[in-house]
């Protein structure tokens, strides 16, 4: 096709190919297959660059590893929506008549984690399309500048309903192409009054939905004046008109619309599910139960930190997700046993000796060998060292589903408790303890039930037990549970038989002090010395005394951080602390990355962006090059100077490498030099590194210093 760059405006006309059906040149068919394609090349062609030996498994693994997070998470996003949908779906259909001059008004609270609604927003239309009405209007701030947009947008998107599915028909049997054909010629319903003769010709009499997503976006003035339009002809034309509109906090109705628009609404308040609430589901989901892959300490710590203070999106928290995948199973080799237990075996014995050796070399295994100096065999024979791996890596797969389940017990047991010790949700008591909890907080968990009442301990105990049988399906912690239970028995047969306060030691007499008799120091300490001595002891005394006993050793050997075991690489992600192996620092440059560095490396270097050999710097990083772009010669230049940059001087730095490489020794500034200089100053204002000075005119003041 020809192009149709011009500096002038004009009129470019393209003859229609006549075996192909009108459709509109910005409709995008088999969009969904593309994406998908999209991402299956680019992780292809990044696994490329990495170790070949290997390099078939670990993508196929990541495939997998992905798929099945990004369905779970999904299915529970969509989920945690579907209560809210039917809520939003009934009242929308009961006020479907067009009596009460009132518009009916569903107020959405969805919170600040505004990158999550639009994916609200899109189920919500496919859902009203098919359960209540094919006529809903869905608008955004961006696309209505103004009352003429938003009303023109409406009406467009209400009367389009009818010749959706032709189009996606047409879409379905036509194949792609660059071909551009004809524009369909735009509907003739452009006002209120043509909608309501439309309307009229409908034969589906089914309400007038209008959902604005961003209500805070919309001008004030806007808003109202559209608001009052829209009552106007449902009253006047019988338009069954309602609205939905999206809000992030409660206070932006009364912020948007005044008392004389807010009076012709009837609204209604409907309230989603906080995004930490989804995160915790999420988290507890994903990574607490039977997922293959884990996220390390420090991974877990970031991510969280970038959802909390950051966004708090849904979105965006899963996008950090499957970067970490993939750049786990890209950097390093040993990922390739990141898979179920099943395929462990076959995937040990496929294994090299070069292989081997790259898990011999992981810090875990290096420090497991210093401190078992019997196990050096396993440096070099290839056969004990596949069995040790393959049950070390069942070994940590057992760990950490006894982990979970362990985390979830204390989180049972430490409920309710004051300072919430280990966190309030069982989320937060997942990653303080993934992190290693601080043996302070034991101790005073431990403190905390030893003055714990019979009937508060057994509670505890019965929650916990609750816990395990919803949870353990596998009966990994049947033991555990078998204690738990004849504990629960013993307190409660203690309770009935009202025994807690029988002495089961000989009585002895009372320690007291004569009256009138004063004590020193030494008397008195000896005193509560033998007090303490005499001391009567109950039998719930003995029953607790056994229970604490019992999980300082039971429970706080399941607790120990994953950093503990060896191979701990393989399943935790970002957990190779001292290994060339280490993603974390990657991750987070990408994750909560520094702009302002950013650009000044790319700015110092842009063979490092840019990839290029003739911007590479051979020598010095204060080295300028003419080949290197305008913008960069001129910022390197600007950091030469003081505060004040004289733009003369500056100009003829500029010049001079322009013509470095030239023997002309003509000292005349060619006016093509001078605008691409113009051009290079106003980026770098744009940029932030400079500012015209009202000291000079001739001059601009330099506002970064350093990087």
């Amino acid at each position: 096709m020809a192009t149709t760059s011009s500096f002038s405006k004009g009129c470019f006309v393209f003859k229609a190919n006549p075996h192909k059906s009108g459709r509109s040149p910005r409709k995008k068919t088999k969009k969904s297959a593309i994406v998908d394609t999209h991402d299956d090349l680019n992780a292809s062609s990044l696994f490329a660059k990495s170790d070949k030996s290997s390099m078939e498994i670990r993508l196929d693994s990541y495939k997998k590893i992905w798929s099945a997070t990004k369905k779970k998470s999904e299915e529970i996003i969509s989920n945690s929506h579907k209560q809210l949908l039917h809520d939003v779906k009934t009242f929308v259909s009961e006020n479907a008549c067009t009596g009460q001059s009132s518009i009916p008004t569903a107020l959405i609270s969805l919170g600040v984690n505004l990158p999550d609604h639009a994916a609200f927003f899109s189920l919500l239309d496919t859902t009203l399309k098919t359960n209540v009405s094919p006529f809903v209007a869905m608008l955004n701030s961006k696309e209505c500048p103004s009352l003429k947009n938003m009303v023109l947008k409406t009406i467009q998107k209400i009367t389009s309903c009818d010749s959706i599915d032709d189009e996606l028909e047409n879409d379905e049997e036509d194949d792609e192409d660059d071909e551009i054909v004809p524009i369909k010629p735009r509907s003739k319903v452009k006002t209120f009054a043509n909608l309501a003769t439309w309307y009229s010709n409908v034969v589906m009499k089914t309400p007038l939905i209008i959902i604005l997503q961003d209500l805070e976006s919309f001008g004030t003035q806007q808003l109202q004046d559209f608001v009052l339009l829209c009552r106007e002809n449902r009253v006047r034309n019988k338009l069954p008109i309602q609205f939905i509109m999206g809000i992030a906090t409660t206070v932006a109705l009364q912020q948007q619309l005044h008392h004389r628009t807010s009076v012709c609404l009837a609204t209604k308040s409907f309230q989603s599910r906080p995004s930490v609430v989804l995160l915790n589901h999420l988290i507890e989901q994903l990574f607490m139960k039977s997922s293959v892959l884990k996220l390390g300490p420090r991974l877990m710590q970031l991510l969280l930190d970038g959802f909390l203070y950051h966004d708090l999106s849904l979105n965006s928290f899963m996008m950090r997700v499957h970067l970490i995948i993939m750049q786990h199973y890209i950097t390093l080799p040993v990922s390739s046993l990141c898979c179920s237990v099943s395929e462990l075996k076959n995937r040990i014995k496929q294994l090299r000796a070069a292989d081997l050796d790259l898990y011999r070399q992981l810090p875990s295994f290096m420090k497991f060998i210093e401190n078992n100096r019997s196990k050096i065999s396993l440096l070099t024979d290839d056969k004990e060292f596949r069995l040790f791996l393959q049950k070390s890596l069942e070994a940590l797969n057992t760990y950490s589903k006894n982990f979970s389940l362990s985390c979830r017990i204390i989180h049972s047991l430490s409920d309710g408790m004051p300072d919430a010790l280990f966190g309030k949700s069982l989320r937060e008591v997942y990653v303080n303890l993934l992190i290693g909890g601080e043996s302070e907080d034991w101790e005073q968990f431990i403190r905390l039930l030893n003055v714990s009442s019979a009937h508060e301990l057994r509670t505890r105990i019965e929650a916990a037990l609750t816990t395990l049988k919803e949870c353990d399906s596998s009966g990994s912690l049947s033991d555990f549970s078998t204690s738990l239970v004849l504990f629960s028995e013993e307190l409660l047969r203690l309770e009935e038989s009202k025994k807690s306060d029988a002495v089961t030691s000989p009585k002895s007499q009372n320690v007291f002090v004569p009256q009138g008799k004063k004590l020193d120091k030494f008397e008195l300490k000896a005193l509560m010395a033998t007090a303490k001595q005499v001391r009567t002891t109950s039998e719930f005394d003995e029953v607790k005394s056994e229970i604490i006993t019992w999980l300082n050793s039971e429970l706080a050997s399941r607790l120990k951080s994953p950093s503990t075991l060896v191979f701990h690489e393989i399943f935790y992600a970002g957990s190779q602390v001292q290994s060339n192996w280490d993603i974390v620092p990657w991750i987070r440059r990408q994750v909560q990355p520094v702009p302002r560095v950013a650009i000044s490396k790319a700015l110092s270097n842009p063979a490092s962006y840019l990839g290029c050999s003739c911007c590479s710097l051979t020598g010095q990083e204060t080295q300028v090059l003419s080949s290197m772009p305008d913008l960069c010669i001129v910022y390197k230049l600007h950091t030469e100077c003081g505060r004040l940059i004289n733009l003369y001087d500056w100009m003829l730095s500029f010049n001079a490498i322009q013509k470095k490489d030239n023997e002309d020794d003509n000292e005349e500034i060619e006016p093509i030099i001078q605008a691409r200089f113009i051009r290079a100053v106003a980026q770098l204002q744009l940029l932030g590194f400079i500012q015209s000075s009202k000291r000079k005119t001739d001059h601009v003041a330099r506002l970064t210093w350093g990087v």
